[in-house]
């Protein structure tokens, strides 16, 4: 094409586009105006978590639980957490659940007490996780989820649960906690016996009387409970012993009110702990290895002596402390023993322990020859682990104990002497009376040490009292090599006990009991005092022997014995 043809093709071109020129074109005046679009629709609320939930409340509600309540729902990111405070009946349990949306890829549930203790969890690789809790728990926990990976909507939900059902539930929908697995058997478990066998001789102190014995299962991500209930004034013993699949176990012993008492020393092998009580506890036990999941053997046993004689090695026991204000406490104590007798008290003084120092209060010791002084030691909230000791004006220990809080002294010497308290516990608040003993004989003045720890001995429960009636009272002297026999006879439905307390240079004080046939009763052995029980059947007499004597050496030991209503 010619430069005249192009530049005419353009002009061409230019014309035929221009307004106007093309056939069948409207002018802007006859272009119709664009309507406007109209604002959004706006709905004022929050993305509904409950959706989320799917059949899973209904599912729990065919099999046995309550209707569902949403806990918490909202947009949480990387390592948020969504969740809310439930309160939860004593005697039922709760069922906690998680679930998250597509965008979600890790979620867990779990369960805390108000304090921020675990309770239960749930931790694994998945975005549905779920929980159960059962008794012993709090009567509000706080439930709640947590994003591990990923963003979006997450919802919490919550159902009560019967306990009778909690295993069905547990089992049906998954849920993470013991109570789906319940406890087993335990025989046979390899190596528990041997464990038992240590266990009792280190502890000593006499029979211990075997309560329960189950495998639980464990796992590191969550708690196992069970009820570990203490009668007054005695100890129990526990031994746990894990399977292979769980390592690093921790032991914990809790109060009635959820407090924490003692834990296992740490170790490979067997956890063992020894909780004591002056009052009756419903306790619980919490184990929780730190790797794994498999199986633990439980072996709970009682000891048939009370409080820290049912121990050679009182060091290794926790002690559950009064929770007493003082004056309720002495006022208690007061009470009780005027119910079993007793007299006015000769003398009181109060004060309070601090940690660290130990304080010494002079006494005097007024009773006459053949009489011993009742030192009451009481301890009010919050002091726990009293040492006590009685000195004599001239430098000699005539009484000593320890307790988790109030205790009684027998002191049988008389003149000037000073009571030096101090606490390993807890600092608080003390009061001490003084008055005569109601079991009064010579041999008490004898040797005052060894008196005084045959009384705290043989006194039995938290309030240090006797049972029974005084059937003899005399001085031995106790020897390493040669042990002294003597025979009695218990009278038909009742009970005899007998208790020696020792002082010297020797060592170990041990006491037997045969029956006519030479058969052994009932032994006892510990490094100061060691007492004896026997019961005649409720038709006739009973004939039994009695030995006496030291572990090692020469100890000068005063015995009394007492005869009780049969059990």
């Amino acid at each position: 094409m010619t430069e005249a043809r192009v530049g005419w093709f353009v002009a061409a071109v230019l014309v035929a586009t221009a307004p106007g020129c093309t056939p069948g074109a409207r002018t802007p005046a006859e272009t119709r105006p664009l309507s406007p679009l109209p604002p959004p629709l706006v709905a004022m609320g929050e993305l509904e978590g409950r959706t989320l939930l799917g059949d899973l409340p209904d599912r729990a509600r065919r099999l046995g639980a309550g209707a569902p309540a949403l806990v918490a729902s909202a947009e949480a990111l990387d390592n948020g957490w969504v969740g809310g405070f439930v309160d939860v009946p004593r005697d039922d349990c709760l069922l906690g659940y998680a679930r998250a949306s597509s965008s979600v890829d890790d979620v867990d549930v779990a369960i805390f007490s108000e304090e921020g203790t675990t309770l239960a969890v749930d931790e694994g690789r998945d975005v549905h996780p779920t929980v159960l809790v059962c008794a012993p728990h709090p009567d509000r926990v706080y439930v709640t989820a947590h994003v591990v990976e990923g963003e979006g909507l997450v919802a919490v939900g919550a159902q009560l649960v019967p306990k009778d059902r909690a295993i069905i539930v547990a089992r049906a929908l998954g849920a993470r906690g013991v109570v789906g697995q319940g406890p087993r058997p335990a025989d046979g478990w390899p190596g528990l016996d041997d464990a038992v066998r240590a266990r009792r001789a280190e502890v000593g102190g006499g029979p211990w009387e075997e309560v329960r014995r189950v495998a639980l299962a464990a796992d590191s991500r969550l708690p196992t409970v069970m009820a570990l209930p203490i009668d007054a004034g005695q100890c129990v013993d526990v031994i746990v012993v894990p399977d292979e699949d769980v390592a690093l176990l921790d032991v914990e012993a809790f109060d009635d009110q959820g407090r924490s008492v003692g834990r296992a020393k740490d170790g490979p092998g067997a956890r063992t702990l020894v909780v004591c009580s002056p009052v009756a506890v419903a306790g619980t036990l919490a184990l929780r290895p730190h790797v794994g999941r498999g199986l633990v053997a439980v072996v709970l046993a009682r000891s048939a002596a009370s409080g820290e004689h049912a121990l050679s090695a009182p060091a290794d026991a926790v002690w559950v402390a009064t929770s007493q204000p003082i004056d309720r406490a002495g006022a208690a104590r007061e009470a009780v023993l005027a119910h079993d007798g007793y007299g006015s008290a000769l003398a009181r003084l109060a004060g309070a322990l601090s940690l660290g120092r130990r304080i010494a209060v002079p006494v005097n010791l007024v009773a006459g020859a053949g009489v011993c002084e009742r030192v009451d030691v009481v301890a009010g909230a919050p002091l726990a682990l009293v040492d006590a000791q009685v000195w004599s004006d001239a430098g000699e220990l005539v009484a000593s104990g320890a307790s988790a809080s109030s205790m009684a002294l027998f002191a049988c010497a008389h003149g000037p002497a000073r009571l030096e308290l101090q606490t390993r516990g807890r600092p608080g608040p003390f009061a001490v009376t003084l008055r005569p003993e109601r079991w009064k004989g010579a041999a008490l003045s004898a040797h005052p040490l060894a008196a005084s720890r045959m009384l705290a001995r043989a006194a039995t429960g938290p309030d240090a009292l006797f049972e029974g009636k005084e059937l003899a009272l005399r001085d031995l002297t106790l020897d390493g090599q040669r042990a002294i026999s003597w025979t009695e006879t218990v009278p038909a439905g009742a009970c005899l006990r007998a208790t020696v307390g020792g002082q010297g240079d020797g060592a170990g004080v041990e006491v037997r009991i045969f029956d006519a046939q030479g058969v052994e009763v009932d032994r006892s052995e510990d490094a100061h005092a060691a007492s004896v029980r026997v019961c005649a059947g409720p038709d006739a007499p009973r004939p039994v022997r009695l030995e006496a004597g030291a572990s090692a050496g020469h100890l000068e030991a005063v015995l009394g014995e007492r005869i009780g209503p049969g059990s």
